[in-house]
């Protein structure tokens, strides 16, 4: 039986008292395993948790830049990494901002290639902006 969580905590702020007062302390804490649910793995809390907490956007963001050698292989990705998705427009900041000029004509094949990865429509437009520039701007 799988309960919510929510469910897990109020029970075992009621069971695990009276199980040390029966047992004693330590010996109360093991029998409360017996009474608690099967282990679950890392990955599917995480999951269960960030389907609560991100929105769509925040998502679509982690997943490509999570994924961004695989999308831009080679030097091209170490040029350029992703710093921020919002309203469909990626902001990839750049090394040096002489890349800007020389990454520009790329921007179209970038646009396939995260379109081909994550989803059609995710990411509509590019920026290349000089690294740090996003997090000097006041918001």
């Amino acid at each position: 039986m799988n309960l919510p969580r929510r469910e897990q905590f109020r029970r075992r702020r009621e069971v695990l008292p009276l199980l040390r007062t029966w047992y004693g302390r330590e010996r109360g804490t093991v029998e409360f395993t017996a009474h608690s649910q099967d282990a679950v793995s890392a990955a599917e809390v995480m999951t269960e948790l960030f389907r609560e907490i991100a929105d769509r956007e925040a998502r679509n963001f982690i997943e490509i830049s999570t994924r961004w050698k695989e999308i831009i292989p080679g030097k091209l990705a170490a040029c350029a990494r992703p710093a921020r998705l919002h309203d469909g427009v990626l902001s990839l900041e750049v090394r040096h901002s002489a890349l800007i000029g020389e990454l520009a004509p790329s921007l179209d094949l970038f646009l396939a290639r995260i379109a081909a990865a994550v989803g059609e429509g995710i990411c509509t437009e590019i920026r290349l902006v000089p690294s740090g520039s996003l997090s000097r701007r006041k918001r």
